[in-house]
């Protein structure tokens, strides 16, 4: 009897075969697992099934029976590998003061909008009965607080936690090889 799991998803270079072993593991014998799969050496999303590798493993043990774990699919992501960009430095420095700039904007536009000055001073007199001498003493706990509470939603101080940017990016990468994965016997 032979097990085995089909990954979520796998990268190879265009140009490598793709083996059983770089989309699944199986308890099966060295030459059994590294028995190469149909696909298409274009650069693309492939939709391997999991019927494809229990197909592939009866094939090469056709007395053992099969067991399919797992996923019942996995993503192929064809890629050119020895292929440096010259332009990545600059496309993230511009994302990166995109993304800072518009952040900034919406914050600036947000406090304009609800008159966060006058909203500081009423707290201010609400906690301590006085009037404000300086807004800096409201001003910079406030910032501090919007820094910190940004880090800990994002869990900056702990890197091993999950956070809500990393389940949206895994939510899009999903829908995105669900839309643009093609069937790897098209590309045959």
């Amino acid at each position: 009897m032979i097990y085995c799991q089909l990954q979520n998803r796998a990268k190879i270079a265009t140009g490598q075969p793709l083996r059983l072993s770089d989309v699944a593991r199986a308890t099966a014998p060295p030459e059994i697992v590294s028995a190469e799969l149909p696909c298409p050496d274009q650069e693309g999303v492939w939709k391997l099934t999991a019927l494809d590798c229990a197909a592939a493993l009866q094939r090469a043990c056709p007395q053992e029976s099969i067991t399919m774990l797992g996923a019942d699919v996995c993503y192929v992501h064809r890629v050119h590998t020895n292929r440096p960009d010259p332009w990545k430095w600059l496309r993230t420095t511009a994302a990166f003061t995109i993304l800072l700039m518009g952040s900034a904007l919406g914050l600036s536009w947000f406090h304009s909008d609800v008159d966060m000055p006058a909203a500081q001073m009423l707290v201010y007199r609400f906690l301590t009965g006085g009037d404000v001498r300086d807004p800096l003493l409201i001003t910079v706990p406030y910032c501090i607080g919007v820094a910190l509470g940004v880090a800990v939603f994002y869990a900056l101080p702990s890197r091993k936690a999950t956070t809500p940017l990393e389940v949206k990016l895994t939510e899009y990468q999903e829908d995105m090889e669900k839309t643009e994965g093609k069937d790897i016997h098209d590309g045959l």
